[in-house]
């Protein structure tokens, strides 16, 4: 058995039940990514700072070294204001994906409330606010989970939570449209219904189809600017 990086592990041909294939049965390959992601860290990548004019926040979080925000697993990214007036400006997140590859995100502030973005980021390099805040501004990490390939419905994925199979938490299919700063992520998420902590373990069982392309696999290519 394969192992890639951030538990990714590439397993044999099973049907869509996850019985292991007969010769000449219907197949899919079955990719199982099974993870241990640490507790979110709201402020892991900037810690709440005034934001007197448009321009970049200090990554500085629990997160980042030398400027750099460093996730353990890709996952998806949040701002938070904290004051209630903040509602117009925006947050571009700069980064990189599971791949390494540069991506993009605008997030839109709204009030005090914190804000979950869609894509899953591995590093975070940049956070670029539109316009000065009311309050202090601050970035860090969400329990949203990037997939390692592109997951197109709920269908064609098991989930566990501690070697138990579930059927909750939240899905979000892969975006098959053209990426921009607002869409969703290329190959798709999950949020668990139990609470990332550092010890609650999430298999992933992701049985693709299209596996004869880099594009299929990987999703379209990621927006960065």
């Amino acid at each position: 058995m394969t192992h890639f990086s951030d538990g990714v592990r590439v397993g044999r041909s099973f049907d869509l039940n996850g019985t292991a294939a007969l010769a000449g049965g219907p197949t899919s390959p079955v990719f199982i990514y099974d993870v241990v992601p640490l507790t979110l860290d709201a402020d892991g990548i900037a810690t709440a700072q005034a934001v007197g004019a448009a321009g970049d926040l200090t990554i500085a979080g629990a997160l980042a070294s030398g400027g750099v925000a460093t996730f353990d697993v890709p996952r998806g990214v949040s701002v938070t204001s904290s004051d209630a007036g903040d509602t117009t400006q925006t947050a571009t997140v700069y980064g990189t994906d599971a791949y390494g590859v540069s991506i993009q995100e605008a997030i839109s502030f709204n009030g005090a409330a914190t804000v979950a973005g869609k894509k899953a980021f591995k590093t975070v390099t940049r956070v670029a606010i539109s316009a000065a805040l009311t309050g202090n501004g601050s970035a860090g990490t969400t329990d949203v989970l990037g997939l390692p390939y592109r997951v197109n419905t709920r269908n064609y994925m098991i989930t566990f939570d501690n070697g138990a199979q579930v059927t909750n938490g939240t899905f979000v299919a892969a975006d098959a449209t053209t990426a921009t700063a607002t869409t969703g992520d290329v190959r798709g998420t999950f949020d668990p219904n139990t609470a990332c902590n550092g010890t609650v373990r999430f298999t992933l069982w992701m049985f693709l189809k299209d596996t004869d392309t880099r594009v299929g696999l990987y999703g379209v290519t990621q927006f960065n600017g």
